[in-house]
């Protein structure tokens, strides 16, 4: 197999270490696979907006010529630059809770801030005693300790994980900063960004013990105590039970906020929703000590919920809304339009290129998937001009009030839950004279319905057990 790498950086104010840094990825990259080290074809100082780049050229004619087999390109200039940085041991990264960022006229590096450093010890020696990162953020909220975000301290800041992101799990502590740990991957589809482990081969490891807050021999014990617990999860797993978090189980579940937080209400025990932020972070973190059974949440308030919607009011709001549904059902012909202009566009580009003379494999099928493109777009558009919705809402009547009386016997929870969240949002607890008052912002369905309710037995003062 025969390889080639293509490296180039922009301009003057970039740096020739720029083209090294590049070919270190791709080189590794070819190690890691096992192919033969990379021909280099590169350009410097040169924007990727110019065609007549020299090196460009020169590589494009040695794939059309068959002189090489596989092309490499490390497109993450940002990525290598920074690589550099955390070589020579300046920030690459965010900034740690405990640290401050100095600049030297090269770079920006990490100093200690013993006021914050301080807590950080405290929170190891803590844990090293076998205290849990919630009782610690606890701890540390009663002590009016200044947390990394401004807030009140949460054990999810705590918390040693792989990532390396929990103060209790991060080596910097140690005198150790790495970086490229980890990558930020958005999915396609839902549009989300989610934290990814790199292989430990692309990790940059720089020791820093300048840096170092807590000694080996803490740094050590913290570090056993996390691998237990890993070891403890791991077996709660293989023997089928859950070691905790997953899916929301519960018909309320997600549904329910704290009126004096903001925050969720959760399960916080087996029978009781309590706020989380209570739960968390103590008594610091939020003032609202009531918690709830279960079982009154969802028998108070679906009845509630159901008096509400039963009505004439609540039906017409049904009603109304199927009918919108149903015309926004008709589809937008200007995007399909849109798609289609863009899927010719695109096919009259690779043709142009065929037509000068770049003929590959990997454009001919490209060519076939775009045809298919614009044939679909052509269809997308006809069915559009054929769309006609029903302006008829048969047994409307009977389906609203089957949907609000079944919401208590559905077999799905998570249907159960979803249909609540369409009727009536959020609902909002506030402690009032020693019980909780519900109040339901209604949403959806519901329209403007609010309700108050007050759920009179089921609410006690909470004791999470910190």
């Amino acid at each position: 197999m025969r390889t080639a790498a293509y490296c180039r950086y922009s301009s003057d104010q970039q740096r020739e270490a720029s083209i090294r840094d590049q070919l270190r990825n791709i080189e590794s990259y070819c190690d890691r696979m096992g192919w033969p080290m990379p021909a280099l074809y590169q350009d410097q100082a040169m924007s990727g907006a110019r065609n007549d780049r020299p090196g460009y050229l020169a590589v494009l004619a040695a794939v059309e010529q068959g002189i090489i087999d596989v092309l490499l390109l490390d497109d993450l200039s940002r990525l290598s630059r920074d690589h550099s940085q955390a070589l020579a041991g300046y920030s690459a990264g965010g900034l740690p809770y405990g640290y401050r960022s100095v600049s030297d006229g090269k770079g920006h590096k990490r100093v200690i801030v013993e006021d914050q450093a301080r807590w950080v010890r405290y929170a190891f020696e803590r844990y090293a005693a076998g205290v849990s990162p919630r009782a610690i953020a606890a701890e540390l909220n009663a002590r009016s300790a200044p947390s990394p975000r401004g807030g009140p301290w949460r054990h999810t800041a705590l918390y040693p994980d792989a990532k390396g992101v929990g103060i209790l799990g991060n080596p910097i502590y140690n005198g150790r900063q790495v970086w490229n740990r980890t990558v930020w991957v958005k999915d396609p589809e839902t549009g989300r960004r989610r934290r990814l482990m790199r292989p430990k081969s692309e990790w940059v490891v720089v020791e820093t013990p300048e840096l170092k807050i807590i000694d080996n021999e803490l740094w050590a014990a913290c570090e056993g105590r996390a691998r237990s617990k890993k070891r403890e999860s791991a077996e709660k797993l293989r023997q089928g039970r859950r070691p905790g978090g997953g899916q929301a189980k519960y018909l309320f579940s997600g549904l329910l906020r704290c009126g004096v937080c903001g925050g969720a209400f959760v399960i916080v025990d087996r029978d009781h929703y309590g706020c989380a932020a209570r739960k968390d972070g103590g008594e610091h973190a939020c003032s609202n000590s009531l918690k709830v059974r279960r079982a009154t949440v969802e028998q108070v308030l679906l009845a509630g919920v159901k008096n509400a919607l039963l009505n004439e009011d609540g039906f017409r709001r049904f009603e109304s809304e199927c009918r919108e549904i149903m015309k926004s059902m008709r589809p937008d012909p200007e995007l399909a339009r849109r798609k289609l202009s863009r899927a010719r566009q695109e096919r009259d580009n690779i043709i142009a290129a065929l037509k000068a003379g770049i003929i590959t494999p990997t454009v001919k099928a490209t060519l076939e998937e775009t045809e298919e493109r614009v044939r679909e777009a052509e269809e997308e558009l006809r069915s559009i001009a054929r769309f006609e919705p029903s302006q008829m809402l048969p047994r409307a009547r009977e389906i609203y009030r089957d949907l609000v009386t079944r919401l208590d016997s559905v077999e799905d929870v998570s249907v159960a839950r979803e249909a609540l969240r369409e009727l009536i949002g959020e609902v909002t607890l506030t402690p009032e004279n020693g019980a909780l008052t519900a109040e339901i912002q209604s949403a959806g369905l519901a329209g403007a319905l609010q309700i108050a309710l007050v759920a009179g037995e089921g609410f006690e003062p909470s004791t999470f057990g910190l």
